[in-house]
């Protein structure tokens, strides 16, 4: 078998503490796979990054655990770089919506297993200017969510600290004018919040249930109607309220006081510019998510 050598981060800082907990298990698994398996304990996000980028060219795989907002740092991190190792995704966040693209739920068993099984596939990215996201940009009503609420709150509460929060969103009536350009046709609208999706799952919720990939070229757009906690309900029951654009571009020109959430993390504010863009980064994933290596 030919020697494969792998760099695992982890941090304290991140989701739940699971992989801390059960470290010695985590350890034992991914050197089951690896020949060299190289640790590092990041005390910073900022360090994590670092240390993904200097893993190019060094490691075949990097191995790294927490939430989508974890997820988000590393690919905006690794973005533009060549010799990208294959990425191994133990989900421990929150409420963990980038996972399930990929068929990597919160069990920490069957994470570790896929990455032992050896499958992998591509994914695409969402490029605003420089900042790269890998599953969401959203805003309006709901969209402060991830990163308002209280890390502490999030790791004694779970994703109940989000529903929390959610509830006084959901009363706080908003209708945001929106102008969106895509495809060749122009949209004048009024929304509580819209949502750029690469996936399917926002919020712990099925949102896309159409048969689209991550690794297609094109993005949806979700713009729901006002209504009832600021249409939400639209997206759970009443799918006809909410407009669905496909496209591999968006122009959005928007005026709303409060940050883009892309990933969980608060990024620009205004108007923007959204295409789709194929990386050049490969994730281990479930078998039946796995694509050819090109």
């Amino acid at each position: 078998m030919a020697e494969k050598k792998a760099l695992f981060l982890y941090s304290d800082a991140t989701g739940r503490g699971q992989v801390n907990k059960k470290l010695d298990y985590v350890l034992a698994s991914l050197r089951d796979v690896f020949s060299t398996l190289d640790v590092h304990k990041t005390v910073s996000m900022e360090e994590g990054m670092e240390m993904a980028q200097k893993a190019c060219g060094v490691y075949d795989a990097l191995i790294f655990s927490g939430g989508d907002g974890t997820f988000h740092h590393i690919i905006n991190a690794l973005a533009g770089h060549t010799n990208i190792p294959t990425l191994g995704y133990l989900n421990g966040g929150t409420i963990g919506d980038i996972g399930p693209n990929f068929g990597i739920n919160r069990n920490l068993k069957r994470s570790l297993r896929i990455i032992k099984e050896g499958y992998t596939c591509g994914f695409d990215l969402g490029k605003i200017g420089d900042t790269y996201f890998a599953y969401v940009a959203a805003i309006g009503a709901y969209a402060d969510i991830p990163y308002v609420t209280k890390r502490i709150h999030k790791k004694r509460l779970g994703r109940i600290a989000y529903y929390f929060k959610a509830i006084g969103d959901a009363f706080r009536l908003k209708a945001i004018p929106v102008h969106i350009e895509a495809d060749g046709h122009v949209y004048d609208l009024k929304v509580p919040f819209l949502l750029c999706l690469n996936g399917k799952n926002v919020g712990g919720f099925r949102v896309n249930t159409s048969s689209s990939r991550i690794h297609d070229g094109v993005f949806e757009l979700y713009l729901t109607k006002p209504g009832l906690f600021n249409g939400l309900l639209h997206y759970l029951f009443f799918k006809t309220r909410t407009i669905k654009l496909r496209a591999a571009s968006f122009d959005i020109q928007i005026d709303y006081p409060l940050p883009w959430d892309l990933d969980g993390e608060a990024a620009m504010e205004g108007s923007i510019h959204i295409d789709a863009v194929e990386s050049n980064m490969r994730i281990f994933c479930a078998k039946k998510y796995a694509e050819p290596k090109q």
